[in-house]
Order: structure tokens, then sequence, then C-alpha cells
């Protein structure tokens, strides 16, 4: 049994670190949240510009990204946000599409990115130059 939550605590690193949570901790990361919240409001909202969107869609992929770290991610000292690049490459393959080509585009992307996660392919990156990653 020891085994399988070890592997558990891996894979969902908010096991390990969730049961000694403490208050200090949790206040700490409120303060930090609503300042990296408050800075990435206008940020997605001209990103969301950039992929050719409304800005509610820019608003709920940052919000997304950091729920799913918050639970799978495995360092405290990162943001989880959109990036300007990407948001060009997403205008210039569903330039001339609906707006239902751009959810499934990311969800098809998050799906790969999951499937190299569980597949441990993430020594893949290593033969991708510096300036790309």
């Amino acid at each position: 049994m020891p085994a399988r939550v070890a592997v558990w605590r891996r894979r969902l690193p908010v096991l390990s670190w969730l049961p000694t949570y403490s208050t200090s901790d949790a206040i700490s990361d409120l303060v930090a949240g609503i300042t990296v919240g408050l800075t990435l409001i206008p940020q997605v909202i001209a990103y969301s510009a950039l992929a050719g969107l409304g800005p509610q869609y820019g608003l709920y992929s940052s919000l997304m990204g950091g729920l799913v770290y918050c639970v799978m991610g495995s360092t405290r000292q990162l943001c989880v946000g959109p990036t300007a690049l990407v948001c060009l490459l997403t205008f210039t393959y569903t330039q001339d599409t609906n707006v239902d080509m751009v959810v499934l585009l990311t969800f098809l992307s998050g799906c790969i990115e999951l499937l190299c996660g569980i597949f441990q392919l993430g020594f893949l990156v290593d033969f991708v130059t510096v300036p790309v990653v």
C-alpha cells in the first residue's frame, strides 16, 4: 500500500504538501495570488486580442492554467500563464474559423501535454533549442 501512496504523491504533489499546509502559508499565498491575479488581468485581455478572441477567453484560460498547476505542479516558485507567442500561433491557425476551433486546439494541446506527462516524455525537451523553450 505505501508504494501506491508514493506514486500518487509523485503524480499529484498537492497530496504531499497539503497535510502540512499552515495558516501563515495560506495568507502568504493569498496575497501572492491576488497580486499575480491583478497583474494578469490586463495582460490576458491583451493576449486574447492578439489571439483574435474576446477578453473572456483570455480570462478563462489564465484561470484554468493556474488551477490545474495548483494541483499538479511540483514547485512553489513558478507563475503559470499564457504567453504572447502562443496567442499569435493560435491566431495564425484559427483566424478564419469559429471560436470552437480555438477550444478544440486548446483541448488537444492539453491532452498531448497530459499524455507526455503520463508517459514521462520530458526528456524530449532536451532536443529542442534553448530559445524555443
